[in-house]
């Protein structure tokens, strides 16, 4: 037992760079003196215990690991087929770049100018048709044999329009530019929360009708399956993945990374990561234009459904989503080549690298060191600060790197040189740095979906739900809008004129989404004249009982204890005032000015 603690003490109180040959050797020698000690006292009983403790194996093993099956140790692993590399090594050969049939780039037709247009290249009026029908059949048979109340808001209930849904889509792309604390307060009439676009545009109640009864594909009932229920929002996300590349083709640096939505309800997909921000989430696998931003395809992840539809199951997961998407995009693009394709430590490994090449697309990512086939040379480097150590297996180069920490990098695109950069210190005292060309690439070419991301966390609508798929659909949705904005962007400046910034071209799009549209309202239709002529006619007046409400005659809130309420009602007058019977009733229906 003693043996056992100052071992692990020493093997804590290390530092990152200790000596493991030293370490084999205490541990050898601590194992003879076992042996000794078993040889001396063989007639012990507590000799089979000495021995079990002789014969157990002590393994490292990195912690830091967020990977799959494909960081396990390979030990037969042979890492003689890698060759130490230097700087002056010569560049590996390279597949020259061929977008395909058409230019990098987008390629739209000269009429689009205006944000509506680029917006409705992926939110087309065809698929508002469909939302509009599914949304109205769904409602119809949500209230089909029910009854509501006296008060619900589904009494008002209409079918919606389609002009209706184009400008409930700008009011929502609108809310994420203005997060307020509940869908309520875009309604509220406090002079701290008033904001009238909401009110000229909604009612409130109809407003919550379009958003509750919003539906993008029926389910049969007698198929309810976990398959079937994911059609809710598959077809949609299908649907505007394949208007992606349809006007834009990508230059030769694409990245492969997750974006996360975040969600916490009770779904068998959902992923938990405690190193994230966002900790709960539903993950979408994306690949983007690496200079733009530009999402080219996107991958939902539901579960083992997504997985049996992945490319090449021989191959770990962490493998098979960079290639199901890369296939994609030579699927919708034939005839394109030599991409060069960043990742992060999650998909980066030796098999990848290789399964991309031989579809002709280079690859250059950040690596763990436990993952298979890498040499062993790289798994137990020594070397001092800022220096290098890098090893080659026919085109694919494993480079480790120590500035501040280690990092390895995996390519099959570049080699082991070095360039001089420059580095701002704190106190603001630049001084220059030689880096990995490696490094430098992976640095300026892996923020594409970083730069998407931040384009959503801006202006993004997303609410608490219970329904998870509504959280996907308001995501596909502000993947639309940014997607739109992007080319929008390098349309403008190839035609050599200044594009809006991002908050402008939102205004601008809510603006021409919403256009005119107006809802009608019952009440506001009545105007004050109006209402007063009806109030004073003389006539009679139908008096109805419902909740309780001040008193319009005498209740008075501003004063302690003057409030009174009351259920009875004017049903005749427009305003349905809560008014008690008798004389509040005579000076309410009697006088102009009934509260004096």
């Amino acid at each position: 037992m003693l043996i056992s603690m100052e071992l692990s003490n020493e093997i804590s109180s290390s530092e990152d760079e200790f000596e493991v040959t030293l370490l084999n050797e205490e541990i050898t020698s601590i194992h003879r003196e076992l042996d000794d000690k078993e040889n001396t006292s063989s007639d012990d009983d507590d000799s089979n215990e000495v021995s079990g403790v002789r014969r157990r194996k002590i393994r490292i093993i990195n912690s830091e690991c967020d990977s799959d099956s494909d960081t396990a140790e390979d030990p037969q692993s042979d890492s003689s087929e890698w060759i130490s590399c230097t700087e002056s090594e010569e560049i590996p050969s390279r597949i020259p770049f061929i977008a395909g049939d058409t230019p990098a780039g987008p390629h739209i037709l000269l009429d689009k100018k205006e944000p509506l247009d680029f917006f409705k290249l992926f939110f087309t009026n065809e698929l508002v048709n469909e939302i509009v029908t599914e949304t109205n059949n769904y409602a119809r048979k949500k209230l089909e044999n029910k009854t509501p109340s006296q008060y619900s808001i589904w009494r008002a209930w209409h079918s919606v329009t389609i002009e209706e849904m184009w400008a409930f889509i700008g009011v929502i792309i609108n809310m994420g530019t203005m997060p307020l604390a509940n869908l309520q307060e875009y309604w509220s009439r406090n002079d701290i929360s008033y904001i009238p676009f909401y009110s000229n545009k909604f009612t409130r109640d109809r407003f919550n009708q379009i958003f509750w009864m919003l539906h993008l594909k029926t389910i049969p009932t007698r198929d309810t399956g976990p398959r079937t229920r994911l059609q809710l929002i598959s077809c949609f996300l299908e649907y505007i993945n394949s208007k992606f590349l349809e006007y834009f083709s990508p230059g030769k640096e694409i990245c492969v990374d997750e974006s996360i939505i975040k969600f916490k309800g009770r779904i068998s997909f959902i992923t938990y990561n405690p190193k994230k921000p966002t900790k709960w989430c539903v993950r979408v696998y994306t690949m983007t234009d690496s200079n733009t931003g530009y999402i080219c395809g996107i991958l939902p992840y539901y579960g083992s459904f997504t997985t049996e539809k992945l490319i090449r199951p021989d191959l770990p997961i962490s493998a098979r989503i960079p290639l199901h998407l890369y296939t994609m995009l030579l699927k919708k693009i034939p005839g394109t080549q030599g991409h060069h394709m960043f990742t992060d430590r999650y998909y980066t490994s030796f098999i990848l690298a290789e399964e991309l090449f031989k579809l002709k697309c280079h690859l250059t990512g950040t690596i763990l060191t436990n993952r298979k086939n890498l040499p062993n040379q790289i798994k137990k480097t020594k070397f001092r600060k800022k220096s290098t150590v890098a090893y080659r297996k026919r085109n694919t180069l494993v480079l480790a790197w120590k500035d501040k920490k280690v990092v390895t990098c995996l390519t099959n695109w570049s080699n082991a040189g070095m360039s001089t950069v420059k580095r701002i210190l704190r106190d603001g005292i630049e001084i220059n740095v030689k880096k990995p060309n490696v490094v430098i690439n992976y640095i300026k070419y892996m923020g594409g979906v970083d730069r998407t991301d931040q384009y959503a966390s801006t202006y993004c609508f997303l609410r608490k739900s219970l329904k998870w798929w509504r959280k996907l659909f308001f995501w596909g949705l502000e993947i639309c809008a940014i997607n739109s904005y992007i080319l929008y962007k390098i349309t403008e400046e190839q035609r050599r004129q200044r594009p809006l910034k991002h908050l402008p071209y939102v205004k601008t799009l809510v603006q021409q989404l919403t256009g005119d549209f107006h809802q009608i309202r019952d009440r506001a239709s009545i105007s004050t004249s109006n209402s007063e002529k009806i109030r004073l006619n003389g006539k009679l007046h139908n008096i109805l009982t419902g909740v309780r409400k001040d008193c319009k005659v005498c209740s008075q809130r501003n004063k302690l204890g003057k409030r009174h309420q009351t259920t009875y009602y004017c049903d005749t007058c427009p305003e349905k005032p809560g008014i008690h019977l008798g004389n509040c009733y005579m000076k309410y229906h009697t006088k102009q000015n009934y509260k004096n």
